[in-house]
């Protein structure tokens, strides 16, 4: 085998392996959508978070929210500067918070509102069990890649939650 035919399948080996190498980053993340709809009904402007149930080194794992559009969906397709989250089963909360004062729009946490001087009583404009992680019976598992459809149906009654700190 001739020098030049040697060097052209060594150079054409190693632009294929690098190749490999950086498709195999990229397929470690997952996007998900789907629509919050509460008895039947979408819901815009709720607050979806997904919260990782697993442990990394001994620190929780990924958290990230995304808002619902007018028709209720949803798209979380990025988290920081990743192109998504890492796959794995997450515990979901759903919330869309509603007080008195003047709120900006992005405050939809019972923190954010007591910060931004929303007054004690706080509307929760969905069922309260929903967003909060120690009671919400929501979870998806996201696969590597597009997961699309994880639609989220809530049922039940609004109720009234108080902001931290206030009794």
């Amino acid at each position: 085998m001739s020098w030049k035919r040697w060097s052209a399948r060594t150079a054409g080996f190693l632009v294929l392996a690098a190749l490999v190498g950086c498709s195999r980053g990229s397929g470690n993340f997952a996007t998900v959508s789907g629509v919050v709809t509460h008895n039947g009904a979408p819901v815009e402007g709720a607050k979806v978070t997904f919260h990782s149930t697993t442990q990394v080194e001994g620190k929780a794992g990924t958290v990230a929210s995304v808002l619902t559009d007018s028709s209720g969906k949803y798209v979380l397709a990025s988290a920081g500067k990743d192109p998504g989250i890492p796959p794995g089963m997450y515990k979901v909360t759903v919330s869309k918070l509603k007080g008195s004062g003047n709120l900006p729009p992005e405050a939809s946490d019972p923190g954010q509102l007591e910060a931004a001087g929303g007054g004690a009583s706080v509307l929760n404009a969905l069922p309260a069990e929903y967003g909060n992680i120690g009671t919400t019976k929501l979870s998806v598992t996201l696969e590597s890649g597009k997961n699309e459809n994880k639609n989220l149906e809530l049922k039940g009654n609004v109720g009234i939650s108080r902001p931290m700190g206030v009794p």
